[in-house]
């Protein structure tokens, strides 16, 4: 919240860290609160941004986190997919515009809680050139 971001999405982001620690992933809990201030400072990730539908069926969606934070991004996707599945027997939901959404057991431990089975998946940013993609 020191940095702007919206109180809902600061204990959203707490939650996450917390239960990353809990869980014993180190690399994804407490330890990456200096990472998601300063991306929430310099502007890489919108502390206030709220994702939205841009497509949807009754059993799917396409959302756009708007450059929001990752866990609130991917909350706003699971409790959408467990919507979805209890209405019509699965929900899928993809999303664009998001961020780093921390432990992904978080948003499947959700689905688990509503009696469902849950998928998490996420990408990352860029670390290797894929083989044979540069020349030395």
């Amino acid at each position: 919240q020191a940095v702007g971001t919206q109180r809902d999405h600061a204990n959203v982001m707490a939650d996450l860290l917390v239960e990353a620690d809990y869980r014993g992933h180190y690399s994804h809990g407490m330890n990456r609160l200096d990472m998601y201030v300063k991306d929430v400072k310099s502007g890489t990730c919108d502390g206030k941004a709220t994702p939205k539908i841009l497509k949807e069926t009754p059993a799917t969606a396409w959302v756009d986190g708007q450059n929001g934070m990752g866990a609130v991004v991917g909350n706003f996707c699971m409790d959408l997919a467990i919507k979805k599945a209890k209405e019509v027997g699965v929900g899928w939901v993809a999303a664009k515009g998001s961020n780093h959404f921390g432990i992904a057991a978080m948003y499947t431990m959700q689905a688990i809680k509503e009696g469902m089975l849950g998928m998490s998946f996420t990408n990352t940013s860029p670390f290797l050139a894929p083989t044979r993609s540069k020349e030395v």
